[in-house]
């Protein structure tokens, strides 16, 4: 008899895989040490589109929040995150972008008298504002984001497993 406890296990896996395949050629784009002008870069040449970030006060609602265009993608960060926040909040919805999802949040379903609705533009297609890892969605781009900021702080610590140029390769000696 297979259980609840396997199945999400074996879900998770499946997940995990997916987001490892999915970050396999993003991260043929990116060196070996790379930063969050790195990554973002290197997720909008993906996706063939401009990706603008931008702090804001989110007045308590989200963490982040992403805005999805027809010509450019808008990700916005709490102003008031610390530095690490901040990379984790920008590698979710950066992980949302990669995982092509739509957006969680309907426009319509935002009362236009709220605080939010007024910092909306609304030729926006689809946004993504995290408020639980309830959903699928949610859990794999947290799930993507951890995998980004792990490799992103691993580079900075370990040689390259094939170095290139000079200063990776003696890194890679000494290592």
């Amino acid at each position: 008899m297979i259980t609840d406890c396997f199945l999400d296990h074996f879900r998770r896996g499946i997940v995990y895989a997916a987001c490892q395949d999915r970050l396999g050629e993003l991260l043929s784009l990116l060196p070996h040490r790379f930063g969050e002008e790195e990554l973002i870069q290197a997720v909008s040449t993906l996706i063939g589109r401009p990706i603008h970030v931008e702090p804001r006060d989110m007045k308590g609602n989200f963490c982040g929040l992403r805005e999805r265009y027809s010509d450019r993608e808008v990700i916005s960060f709490e102003r008031n995150a610390s530095p690490l926040h901040r990379s984790q909040i920008i590698a979710h919805e950066l992980g949302h972008i990669l995982c092509g999802h739509e957006g969680s949040v309907r426009l319509a379903d935002i009362p236009p008298d709220e605080e939010l609705a007024e910092m909306i533009d609304w030729s926006v297609l689809g946004i993504s504002a995290r408020t639980s890892y309830e959903t699928a969605e949610e859990e794999e781009a947290e799930l993507t984001a951890t995998l980004i900021i792990q490799r992103m702080y691993r580079g900075t610590v370990l040689p390259a497993s094939s170095p290139s140029g000079a200063n990776e390769r003696w890194d890679a000696l000494f290592a």
